[in-house]
């Protein structure tokens, strides 16, 4: 996905996969059991690995 913003505070589990999220400076990678936060209004980019990402998300 390319560079975006949403207007809530996202909290993800990764449940199976590959996340890649780049934001801040900074590329970080995610997967099976890994978890990661994003504030709301964080400008932001997402890939995903080759067999695509299940999460589970709770957003405020």
């Amino acid at each position: 996905m390319p560079d975006h913003a949403r207007p809530f505070e996202a909290r993800a589990l990764i449940l199976a996969g590959e996340i890649t999220i780049r934001a801040g400076g900074r590329t970080v990678s995610y997967g099976a059991g890994d978890a990661f936060h994003l504030p709301a209004g964080l400008a932001h980019q997402e890939s995903y690995g080759p067999a695509g990402v299940r999460y589970l998300v709770g957003r405020k």
